[in-house]
């Protein structure tokens, strides 16, 4: 019985180690992502900081 206290309170605190963990980064981030409005817009921010660009596709066929 004693046993198996000790392996559920081990659990809860592995449990809230991670959970600190892995949520932290989330927390100390600085600042959001800025998306460019268009592909003329984002081309223009990019060589005028000297920044490399990334650009996702898709499509829905």
């Amino acid at each position: 019985m004693l046993n198996s206290v000790w392996k559920h309170r081990q659990t809860i605190v592995l449990a809230t180690l991670l959970l600190v963990v892995f949520a932290s980064p989330m927390v100390l981030a600085k600042e959001k992502i800025q998306w460019a409005e268009s592909v003329e817009k984002g081309f223009a921010e990019a060589k005028k900081t000297g920044k490399p660009i990334m650009m996702d596709f898709y499509t829905e066929w």
